[in-house]
């Protein structure tokens, strides 16, 4: 493999055919992969490259990258493949044949987010018709507005706030224009026992590519799959924070249309609890955080409101990590004195939470693990006493929750 992989690095270009399935939706088995010899410089965030690691040749998405080194992943695999430096790289994907067609990558993500933004448009200008409060929290429209280019990779889902009297209206526009409502509950019986829903995902295939719209009632960090957690954290807060993010909505403008975004301070802390929700993994969500904070130039004075939010909401536990992490990342121009002024009070969560700024955020978990892992977060990093907060042994989703996980434990056990 030596031999044949210095002989490679020789060549400007040449096809190779993939294998495996780390690349799914993007990368089929038997597809030819095209590349070229690219200098490290020229190489970004969001490239296919083909490198070389432990005798294998392998094509993975950038997801990160420093002046010595990048990360790669493969867009369905949970672990990234950690420190690839410019010797192991072969060259950069260029274009890709499928059944006798060959395309670049960049016109199959220009296909997919053109035909998601003319989505968005549609189900956006029936909102307005109908007077529908809402703003999107995340999602293509974000994208477009703070990166000024379409997206490198396909994209995942579109997220809107929706108030809650207005919820049937926008869900009947969405059965309209053929979206389907997807099931995510656990079973049957734990449907059944929600005592609210939080959120629901609509989804609709056109053309092959699969476009998915996120209706949220109020905002969401907590677990989706189970009700209210009042002991852990007060639905009043939440409820506060929906309305709040419902009012200091800003209009912006994306190829002459208008749509409803957060404002800057809501919109830093929606995205960094969102990352709390994803345990604090996801270089993509890191990434765009940045450029959100470097597009919008923060003054301080406007970092000291973004904590007064925090502090008001009780939030210092969940966000404290997300804006570490992404200072010693990405070395966003987060003030030391913001993050020094939000940190935990409590010595023995500050401890924890000092030992979490240490994970690697550039790895995922499968479902049911990334679950009890968000549970304990929040079970941790609640702001109740913990007298309180031990009476969530008590509550009935919780009890199901902790069973089905049990359950589906054992089950893989003895199918294995």
């Amino acid at each position: 493999m030596n031999k044949i992989f210095k002989k490679l690095l020789h060549l400007k270009t040449l096809p190779l055919k993939s294998t495996g399935q780390s690349m799914l939706p993007i990368l089929r088995p038997n597809d030819v992969v095209y590349f070229k010899k690219t200098p490290f410089l020229k190489i970004k965030v969001n490239d296919l490259i083909i490198f070389k690691k432990k005798n294998q040749l392998i094509t993975h998405r950038v997801i990160y990258k420093t002046k010595k080194y990048l990360i790669t992943k493969g867009d369905s695999n949970l672990n990234s493949d950690g420190k690839i430096y410019p010797k192991q790289i072969l060259g950069k994907v260029y274009q890709i044949k499928r059944n006798g067609k060959i395309f670049k990558p960049e016109t199959l993500y220009l296909i997919q987010s053109t035909y998601y933004f003319s989505e968005i448009i549609k189900i956006k200008k029936e909102f307005d018709k109908e007077n529908i409060n809402y703003v999107f929290l995340k999602g293509l429209p974000l994208h477009l507005y703070f990166e000024g280019t379409n997206p490198q990779r396909l994209y995942a889902d579109c997220d809107v706030l929706i108030d809650k009297k207005d919820f049937q209206k926008a869900e009947k526009i969405l059965f309209s224009f053929g979206y389907q409502k997807a099931d995510t509950s656990l079973s049957s019986f734990q449907k059944k026992l929600q005592d609210k829903k939080v959120e629901n995902a609509y989804f609709k295939t056109i053309n092959g590519f699969v476009v998915v719209f996120d209706l949220h009632l109020e905002v969401v960090f907590m677990m989706t799959q189970l009700g209210k957690l009042e002991v852990l954290y007060p639905q009043k807060l939440i409820d506060n924070l929906t309305e709040e993010f419902l009012k200091t909505k800003r209009k912006i403008k994306i190829n002459n249309e208008k749509f409803l975004i957060l404002n800057t301070y809501y919109l830093i802390l929606y995205l960094s609890l969102h990352l709390f929700h994803h345990n604090f993994s996801g270089a993509f969500r890191y990434d765009f955080l940045d450029k959100v904070i470097k597009k919008s130039k923060i003054s301080i004075k406007s970092w000291q409101e973004v904590a007064l939010i925090i502090k008001k909401y009780q939030l210092n536990n969940f966000v404290f990590p997300v804006f570490f992490l992404l200072k010693k990342y990405y070395k966003t121009s987060v003030p030391l004195l913001f993050i020094r002024s939000i940190q935990p009070v409590n010595p023995l969560t500050r401890k924890l939470i000092n030992k979490l700024t240490k994970i690697n955020i550039f790895n995922d978990e499968p479902r049911i693990r990334a679950g009890i892992k968000r549970f304990l977060y929040l079970f941790i990093f609640s702001p109740s006493p913990f007298w309180k907060k031990i009476l969530i042994i008590f509550n009935p989703q919780v009890i199901f929750a902790v069973l089905w996980v049990v359950w589906k434990k054992i089950k893989n056990y003895f199918w294995i």
